[in-house]
């Protein structure tokens, strides 16, 4: 049924901004249970398809690729297809991808699945943010972005404990349908409750540049995982590098020259902006390394189940949700380069606590050190977004809060890829032994925790940024 979103409105009474407030939050639940809860079923997948970690760390750092380039689509799909058609395909997709994961027995046909789930994901999320900016136009925004906010920060906190609970007692594909529920109850919503409105002249998308940035980022993330399986010195390891940094080269060629850039270049003009998007994509690495790196260890490792692990995870989730909260109450009293000098501090102690203490350490300790890298998680993230802003002109805002995103997105994608990297590296130089992999995983604990601390600078300067913008 047609509808724009003040009909709806008169349609549903003043319990409309609730009832689609409810189904974003589940839409984006679902969503984000598909992105954390693979992290545990990562042994089992690789015990069935008698596969690596380089292979592997595909179906994390996949996703996030994708979902990277996704981001950059969802105000173009939204104004040309409206945002009601926009979700029902986006899930749509997604609930065929997860389907076909229960059929796959090739590894490169999971990963091919985990890409199409990080695209759709890209697109979806980020309409949420703009539906309730619309929707609580006339009060109660901050609220509704606060419980929206809760809702999303439960979802990978229940992702890692419920799909380890599913993977030790169903196997690794329960990771797939788990969020086929969320997903179908949202797309049933969705018909009822979202807007078909359209823009009468949307934006035209730049495709080229779109295909450049997509070349440019697989073929990286591709050279990074062949390298660690055959080396440098073999062609499909360093062609696909070399294909990459010309596809990248084109891609800001163009962006530079297009009145409509997919990414807007001229907003790293701004000294506080370039310096929050260095802090940006370090958190990126530190967030998604440390959500793809601490299942990996405890499980290789400590020798934990599937289910413990993700129960580990649990309490830190908590404390992620709390801090967010408290970040953003602090931002508002505090000056914001403290507050991410604090919050790197944090991450970079909870990283060297688990490089010292990591192995002999019980489940006790080694909860409190991921509760304390996730604390630093939630007095980073409001404070990045606030000073990323803060220094900017007014029109560029919107365009400035999505490419922070993506810069963030950008460094967990890679992130990941370059930890795994490093940890296959030293593994092998250590002697692929089980005590090597033990000394490896501390390593790229410490090499995690040493980005955090050489960030504390651009983070640092950005004081004299805000004391000097106007």
């Amino acid at each position: 049924m047609a509808a724009d979103l003040a009909q709806l409105q008169a349609r549903f009474g003043p319990r409309y901004p609730l009832w689609l407030l409810s189904l974003l939050m589940l839409g984006s639940m679902a969503l984000v249970l598909a992105s954390t809860s693979i992290n545990v079923a990562l042994p089992a997948i690789m015990d069935d398809f008698a596969i690596g970690r380089p292979l592997a760390q595909w179906l994390s750092t996949g996703f996030l690729a994708a979902m990277t380039a996704g981001l950059l689509l969802a105000n173009w799909t939204q104004q040309r297809l409206g945002t009601r058609l926009t979700v029902l395909l986006g899930l749509g997709l997604f609930i065929l991808s997860s389907l076909l994961a229960l059929t796959a027995d090739q590894a490169w046909q999971l990963i091919a699945v985990r890409i199409a789930q990080g695209g759709c994901a890209g697109i979806v999320q980020p309409l949420a943010m703009v539906l309730i900016f619309r929707v609580y136009a006339g009060g109660g925004r901050g609220m509704a972005l606060g419980i929206y906010g809760l809702g999303v920060m439960i979802a990978p906190t229940l992702g890692p404990t419920i799909g380890g609970y599913l993977v030790d007692h169903f196997s690794w594909p329960a990771v797939f349908w788990m969020p086929l529920p969320l997903c179908a109850l949202a797309m049933l919503g969705a018909i009822w409750l979202l807007p078909d409105e359209r823009s009468p002249q949307p934006p035209r998308l730049d495709y080229r540049a779109f295909l450049w940035l997509l070349l440019a980022l697989f073929a990286a993330l591709g050279s990074l995982a062949e390298a660690q399986r055959f080396g440098w010195s073999e062609p499909r390891a360093w062609a696909p590098g070399l294909l990459a940094v010309l596809a990248a080269w084109r891609f800001v060629r163009r962006s530079r020259h297009s009145p409509q850039p997919l990414l807007p270049l001229m907003l790293w003009q701004s000294a506080a902006f370039r310096q929050a998007s260095w802090v940006a994509l370090v958190l990126g690495l530190g967030l998604y390394g440390s959500t793809y790196l601490i299942p990996l260890f405890l499980q290789t490792v400590e020798g934990y189940s599937a289910g413990r692990a993700g129960l580990l995870l649990l309490p830190a989730g908590m404390a992620l949700g709390l801090a967010s909260f408290a970040g953003g109450w602090l931002s508002d009293r505090f000056p914001l380069a403290w507050l991410l000098c604090a919050g790197l501090l944090l991450f970079a102690a909870s990283a060297l606590g688990f490089a010292v203490w990591g192995s002999p350490a019980g489940f006790a300790w080694l909860c409190l050190l991921a509760c304390l890298g996730r604390i630093g998680f939630g007095l980073l993230l409001p404070a990045l977004n606030a000073v990323a802003l803060d220094a900017l002109p007014e029109q560029h805002l919107a365009s400035a809060a999505g490419v922070i995103t993506f810069v963030r997105q950008l460094g967990g994608a890679f992130g990941v890829n370059l930890l795994t990297y490093f940890l296959e590296w030293r593994h092998a130089a250590l002697g692929s032994s089980a005590s090597a992999e033990a000394e490896a995983f501390a390593q790229t604990f410490w090499v995690m925790a040493l980005c955090f601390i050489l960030t504390l600078w651009p983070a640092w300067r950005l004081r004299s940024q805000q004391v000097s913008s106007p």
